[in-house]
């Protein structure tokens, strides 16, 4: 019986030393260095899945391809993260964030990262609405200007 303790005793030691040396290899992601960044300006207040962005200039970041982006402002006086969004082929072209605008509201549909080979897609268009809003001239793509990859 008191073997049986015993053992007890030094399994439940090895466990717990086997749980702290584990603790960096679980924390190390999160405060790692990010897989791509980039800053872009915001010349009007836009909405971005459902938080509200006032212009100004930001940061954006992502850790990795299937995470949610990371935004900043540049004052750090907003943040916020996005859900994972929908992930689709870069489309052709440049670093952008694609912005709808309709009744006054401007809204982030996608960001487009071709360096990744990957745009970020919030709140898809249909076909048809993507044609409207062209049509319309209420459809614009914000540059971003890639700071890492």
């Amino acid at each position: 019986m008191r073997l049986m303790n015993r053992c007890s005793f030094s399994t439940r030691i090895l466990l717990l030393a086997g749980l702290l040396m584990a603790i960096p290899a679980f924390t190390a992601p999160a405060n790692a260095a990010p897989t791509w960044a980039g800053k872009f300006t915001l010349p009007y207040e836009v909405t971005w899945n459902k938080t509200v962005l006032p212009a100004g200039e930001y940061t954006v970041r992502v850790n990795s391809k299937g995470a949610p982006l990371f935004i900043s402002s540049t004052q750090g006086n907003t943040r916020m993260f996005t859900f994972t969004p929908i992930m689709a082929d870069s489309m052709p072209g440049g670093t952008n964030i694609l912005v709808s605008a309709a009744d006054g509201r401007h809204i982030v549909r996608s960001l487009n990262a071709p360096s990744l080979g990957v745009s970020f897609i919030f709140r898809p268009l249909s076909r048809s609405e993507r044609e409207e809003l062209a049509k319309a001239g209420q459809l614009e793509s914000l540059p971003l200007i890639m700071t890492k990859k």
